[in-house]
């Protein structure tokens, strides 16, 4: 990896860094061109952040981040800082996959902060072309669009979709507006067995989420998707994702445990969007922090439940210590299904209690059957 890719500090950003306390994040993480100068082993941390956009913008929400106090973590986090933009759209795009690949070839995470969901086919190409990706989205928007001509964020997912170049494995959209995505689109949508959960099925129960982002390669969060107020940005919408449930989805983000790569993008310049930007990288860390592996393994770990619906037999597992539930279909008839355990929820397993099998069980298994 080249220092040429990232933008030196300012002298005024340096003069912020020094006078920061011992305590705040800005003092714990390792800053590239600060006190890091030598990127040659960067294998040896566990969390890399970069940021998109221009370095004045940048710096002010990263004195957001650093003047923050730093977690009860046992990581190594290094700050790559901004990314230096290439003189054409395509030098940038090498760039960025370049970083992206080096970083996820060396089992790096990578929290990327700026740019726009239109961007998301470009992090998807980051991963091996053989390599089958899960991608989740944070967003008002769907991203089906009529014409896949231009890179624009309410067509990312049709030109994800119609990219060869991308295996998709599935895809998640999380606090899509009904009143701005017509009925056609969630239609298909819906027909490509992808799951969605509208704004107010998240209202509803809000831990929902963390069976979609769990398995995930790719995490989106569009800051679009927040309330027009908690940014102070009144282009977007009254109605959105609030503070609060936005640090708890940035949690579940970096807890997925096969999370390579987690942005977040459409930043508006403002010191109440810094303000919950900061915080949500904060809490990304915070999960990352905490993932824990379930050992499969190790029968002890969980409990076990056997349920029969029509005919269908559904084996669900709760573990005693991450209390994550899954669900596996078993039927010796079936014996060519990928990944057989399945994500779920507790009310996946409540509604199979009733004769009920979920959308999410239903969707999530049609997409494993080869």
């Amino acid at each position: 990896m080249t220092q040429d890719y990232f933008n030196s500090p300012s002298e005024n950003f340096i003069k912020f860094y020094e006078g920061l306390s011992h305590s705040s994040f800005g003092k714990k993480i390792h800053i590239n061109n600060i006190d890091v100068s030598d990127l040659d082993e960067i294998s040896s941390y566990d969390l890399a952040i970069f940021y998109l956009g221009d370095i004045k913008d940048v710096e002010n929400l990263r004195r957001k981040i650093y003047s923050l106090e730093f977690g009860n973590w046992s990581l190594k986090l290094i700050d790559l800082g901004a990314f230096n933009q290439g003189h054409s759209k395509s030098d940038s795009v090498f760039g960025i996959q370049e970083i992206m690949r080096k970083l996820t070839n060396l089992g790096v995470y990578t929290l990327m902060i700026g740019g726009s969901q239109s961007d998301i086919d470009v992090y998807c190409k980051s991963f091996k072309s053989n390599d089958f990706i899960d991608v989740v989205s944070i967003d008002k928007f769907l991203g089906i669009g009529e014409s896949i001509d231009k890179n624009e964020s309410s067509n990312y997912l049709s030109r994800i979709i119609l990219d060869e170049n991308i295996k998709l494995s599935t895809f998640s959209n999380v606090g899509y507006l009904k009143h701005i995505n017509n009925t056609k689109k969630i239609s298909l949508v819906d027909k490509f067995n992808f799951e969605t959960l509208s704004l107010g099925q998240l209202k509803h129960d809000i831990n929902e989420i963390e069976p979609i982002t769990r398995n995930s390669e790719i995490i989106n969060f569009s800051i679009e998707a927040l309330k027009s107020n908690v940014i102070n940005y009144k282009l977007t919408s009254p109605n959105g994702i609030d503070s609060y449930e936005a640090c708890l989805i940035s949690k579940f983000m970096g807890q997925s445990i096969d999370c390579k790569i987690s942005t977040i993008n459409n930043i508006v310049h403002s010191l109440e969007c810094y303000s919950i930007v900061s915080e949500m990288i904060w809490y990304v860390i915070d999960g990352f922090n905490s993932r824990y592996i379930d050992d499969f393994e190790n029968h002890d770990e969980f409990k076990i439940y056997h349920t029969e619906i029509d005919g269908h037999n559904l084996k669900f597992l709760k573990s005693h210590i991450s209390k994550r539930w899954w669900v596996e279909y078993i039927d010796d008839r079936i014996i060519s299904v990928k990944n057989q355990l399945i994500p779920c929820s507790e009310n996946d397993f409540k509604l199979s209690q009733m004769g009920i099998i979920s959308d999410r069980i239903l969707k999530r298994m049609k997409n494993k059957f080869v």
